[in-house]
């Protein structure tokens, strides 16, 4: 039997809609911020001064160009034309969407009533066209978003990158290689906020009122349901967000746990295997990696938790939609065709909102993520570049008063040292472990900026010059060496990649490293293996001295370079450090009374206080070792 439709013009009263949300302010206050936010990012004006391209069409990326917390606005400013497209084809697809529950009202009120075939015909060849384009627009969105996520990931994760460059040594060294996975991960989580699933249920949100303006249009009855629902569903995603936030950041920690110990792990898989520590290796193993599952089993509990319930509420609105509706026909507001279209509407109106409730944790992660990623960015990184071109130095090196403290340190590890060394010569630290040694060969590196004093080079302070400089000018040698994966040419080069053949050679032949490794079958081809361990130690430290000796620099910083080689490579080694000490300066750390006998000058330190410098006969005799073997020529040794 037909429905009777309500008289034209009619004007019932619509009962009123409850109201949209009860929960707290915190509410409100989140999706007043979120639209505020979108406005702001579709409304405000382009980047004023955007970052120029090099003539290979690269982006100086090793200072930031936005300060503050501003930087993922300004780094998307220049994609809102491509956002601005998403919104388009998202606006063309909701409408498409909406065809179905007109077509369903057709059929079932004209149609069916009215026997007519005809337009049948025409309102399902009009639907296959409509879904035809639908498939269009939605594959055209999608590889839409996927391009801006490849962008927004690229350019993001190259300014991390360029951060852990830049950053300087202090910084670097308080912070594990763990943490800097997780910041990818964070990077990852942001691309996939502002491109992914989440991002195309923030362009799908806003159309919701496309549908709920057709329902109030067929179905007017049924529009304070729909508002109900909607409600209820922000309600249960808000609260679904709130719980199941903090569980993801311990999640997250644990998750970092785990990754370092097993990379800890990893790493000392031979010691432990020789050491017959298997067992302590696999219970610190399981504690880390049980903590971490306990809570991703915690908080995936919480999360099915929340989805069941948005698919208990799905069904509730099907019964609650169905019923009212039959209220509504049986008191002759609406029709069976209104009814079933209204349930389309329905299920559209709620497919978002479910995966609201999924999503809304995932926007409080992207949240922390953000704010991680907004305290790397605030680190203060190192100068860039010199204010202007400055020649080859000297070699003259002056420290000023210079006192050193560890970030976090109630103690100095140096305290109030001065002196010159050089220029030229070859001079060493001694001292016992812990004394201080390698933090002043950082020191004078330019590692390390000094709490109080200053550092000179030929007269100018260090923190003027940039690291790209001070690595020209002043060649460092770390107590442990790490090479690279890839061949040993490439580890050599490491620092000029372009770099011609003769003086990859001339660097390896310095360095007491030629030898083997034009003796090996792929020679400068061969593999290193994962951070060395194709090489016995002491081949490790000549192919390191190889990378310090490439650029030829003036001034030469070696913290052990000696320690792993053996007696011949050590004198061979030691006559290529006499002959650099006639035009370079040459700072070693050392315990070999071999390289001690052919030194200039010798430095004493005991606790980071300098004890005792001069001579290295002077030195020597005062501390037990006679005199030495072949006595050099005192070369600009002066520290007090």
């Amino acid at each position: 039997m037909n429905q009777q439709q309500p008289e034209a013009g009619a004007d019932p009263a619509v009962p009123p809609a409850p109201p949209a949300s009860h929960a707290p302010s915190a509410l409100g206050k989140t999706v007043r911020a979120l639209l505020h936010w979108l406005w702001e990012f579709v409304s405000a004006p382009g980047p004023q001064a955007p970052q120029q391209a090099d003539a290979n069409g690269a982006v100086d990326l090793s200072q930031d160009s936005v300060q503050g917390s501003d930087w993922l606005r300004e780094l998307l400013l220049p994609l809102r034309p491509a956002y601005r497209q998403a919104l388009t084809l998202a606006f063309l697809i909701n409408l498409i969407a909406l065809g179905a529950a007109v077509y369903s009202l057709q059929v079932y009120d004209r149609v069916v009533a009215h026997a007519g075939y005809s337009s049948l015909v025409a309102l399902t060849v009009g639907m296959l066209i409509a879904i035809g384009l639908d498939l269009v627009l939605r594959s055209g969105r999608a590889h839409l978003l996927q391009r801006l996520g490849l962008q927004i990931e690229a350019t993001i994760a190259r300014r991390a990158f360029a951060r852990l460059m830049s950053l300087p040594a202090v910084v670097l060294e308080s912070r594990s290689p763990a943490y800097w996975q997780t910041v990818f991960r964070d990077i990852e989580l942001v691309r996939a906020t502002c491109s992914g699933a989440s991002a195309l249920l923030l362009i799908d949100l806003p159309f919701l009122l496309l549908a709920l303006l057709l329902l109030g249009l067929i179905a007017w009855p049924l529009l304070p349901v729909a508002l109900g629902t909607i409600a209820a569903f922000v309600v249960l995603a808000w609260r679904s967000g709130k719980v199941t936030r903090h569980a993801a950041e311990t999640e997250r920690e644990k998750l970092v746990g785990r990754d370092a110990a097993i990379a800890e792990l990893a790493g000392a898989r031979m010691l432990l295997k020789t050491i017959g520590a298997q067992q302590s290796a696999h219970e610190r193993w399981e504690k880390n990696y049980a903590a971490w599952m306990g809570e991703a089993l915690a908080r995936s509990r919480e999360a099915d938790h929340y989805r069941d319930v948005a698919y208990g509420m799905t069904t509730l609105n099907t019964v609650v939609t169905t019923g009212f509706g039959a209220l509504a026909i049986l008191s002759h507001l609406m029709t069976m065709g209104a009814l079933i279209s209204a349930n389309i509407l329905a299920g559209r109106i709620i497919s978002p909102l479910v995966q609201l409730v999924g999503q809304w944790k995932q926007f409080g992660q992207y949240q922390a993520a953000r704010k991680r990623l907004d305290a790397l960015f605030a680190l203060p990184a190192e100068r860039a570049a010199t204010g202007v071109a400055m020649p080859r130095p000297q070699g003259t090196l002056l420290l000023d008063n210079a006192t050193f403290r560890y970030p976090g340190s109630e103690h100095d590890q140096l305290q109030a040292i001065s002196g010159q060394l050089g220029p030229h010569g070859l001079h060493a630290i001694v001292g016992a472990n812990g004394s201080g040694k390698s933090t002043l060969l950082k020191l004078l590196r330019g590692l390390y900026r000094p709490a109080s004093g200053r550092v000179l080079l030929d007269g100018g302070d260090l923190a003027q010059f940039s690291q790209q400089d001070l690595a020209r000018w002043i060649g460092y040698l770390p107590q442990q060496v790490q090479l690279i994966s890839g061949s040993v040419r490439d580890n050599i080069a490491l620092a000029e990649p372009d770099i011609d053949d003769e003086h990859i050679i001339a660097a390896a032949q310095r360095a007491c490293a030629h030898g083997f490794v034009i003796n090996l079958p792929d020679g400068y081809a061969t593999e290193v293996g994962e951070g060395g361990s194709r090489f016995s130690g002491g081949e490790r430290k000549r192919i390191a001295i190889a990378q310090v000796l490439l650029r030829d620099p003036p001034m030469l910083l070696l913290d052990e370079p000696t320690a792993d080689l053996d007696r011949e490579a050590e004198q061979a080694f030691i006559a290529t450090l006499r002959a650099l000490a006639t035009d370079h300066t040459v700072l070693v750390v050392t315990h070999s009374l071999a390289v001690l006998s052919q030194c200039n000058g010798i430095l004493v330190l005991e606790k980071g206080q300098l004890k005792a410098a001069g001579p290295a006969r002077q030195i020597l005799s005062g501390l037990g070792y006679g005199e030495p073997q072949q006595p050099q020529k005192d070369k600009h040794v002066a520290v007090a």
